[in-house]
């Protein structure tokens, strides 16, 4: 893979991407322990967006898409 412009913004995106993943685990962890079932179901919901996020990313730097 060449370092193209192009693909230094989607590993920026990609590395932003997985530190959102990071604060939703936080807020999953902090949620079990609250034994809050609402909040429970929002983490789980946003490591789900981030993960499908993380997904869209990689498909784009092996495909070499724009970001």
């Amino acid at each position: 893979m060449t370092i193209t412009p192009k693909n230094v913004r989607s590993m920026l995106t990609l590395i932003g991407t997985a530190f959102a993943g990071r604060a939703a685990i936080n807020r999953l962890i902090q949620a079990r322990d609250d034994a809050d079932r609402l909040e429970l179901l929002d983490a789980a919901l946003n490591i789900a967006v981030v993960l499908t996020g993380v997904l869209v990313i990689v498909r784009r730097l092996r495909r070499g898409e724009d970001a």
